[in-house]
């Protein structure tokens, strides 16, 4: 309220505050992001913690019956627990090699998740996740089968979440179609800057503390758990309800 005072008169105008009242308003979440992408960052934090504390009795015991090994499958014997081969080509995807690589991994799988998790729902959220890490899993022990490698992380979950969410982020309020990947210049540049991205770094390695020693990329997985992404992705939008518009009679 504000009051002015004119030929002795006082007269009281109500004038609208432009000031926000912090004590009224209700502070935003510094990080909005749904509860089962939270759960998701938390497991795979909670997973390495756990086995960093345990000690190397168990992160090699954790190796040998978790972690993707392309060796499981070939022709000499393996030493693993009965059922290791099948159910590691999803269990790899929740160990990692060093804090920087489970730490990059929550940030990139926070980001990616937010878009598809709105879109699809939590079942259909996993779903895509896991089709991910799955893909990424077949996509090296066919192009390493046999070897005694060891692949860890969810990397390749994250590639399918990235790939996923591209025709929702550059789609401008619908969602592109396939060919419009190609077609819309932001979409394309978007993917071939990630593809490069991921061929280079392929060279790289992790340079912090780890019980995988030697640990690379697997540019491979990333490549595998991309494309099964757009795949997954445009097969559930294929089975989502259309809206109908109203029409006139």
């Amino acid at each position: 309220m504000a009051c002015q005072v004119a030929v002795g008169v006082e007269r009281c105008v109500t004038e609208q505050s432009n000031v926000i009242n912090f004590r009224k308003s209700k502070p935003a979440p510094a990080v909005q992001l749904p509860i089962i992408v939270w759960a998701v960052v938390g497991l795979i934090i909670v997973i390495f913690g756990g086995l960093q504390l345990a000690g190397p009795t168990a992160q090699t015991f954790a190796l040998y019956d978790f972690a993707f090994i392309p060796a499981r499958f070939g022709a000499a014997p393996f030493e693993q627990a009965i059922g290791a081969k099948w159910w590691s080509v999803l269990t790899y995807g929740f160990l990692h090699a060093s804090w920087s690589h489970v730490l990059l991994n929550s940030l990139w799988l926070a980001v990616f998740s937010k878009p598809v998790q709105a879109y699809f729902g939590n079942l259909r959220y996993l779903l895509i996740l896991a089709a991910g890490i799955i893909a990424g899993a077949l996509t090296t022990l066919a192009v390493h089968w046999g070897d005694p490698l060891i692949l860890v992380g969810i990397s390749a979950g994250v590639s399918a979440l990235l790939a996923a969410s591209i025709p929702l982020i550059y789609g401008r309020g619908r969602v592109l179609r396939p060919l419009e990947l190609i077609s819309n210049r932001s979409a394309l540049v978007f993917s071939l800057m990630w593809l490069a991205l991921t061929f280079f770094s392929g060279a790289t390695t992790y340079l912090s503390n780890s019980f995988v020693p030697n640990t690379q990329i697997a540019w491979e997985a990333h490549l595998g758990g991309f494309f099964a992404g757009l795949i997954i992705f445009y097969m559930l939008e294929a089975r989502r309800p259309k809206i109908q518009k109203p029409t006139l009679h």
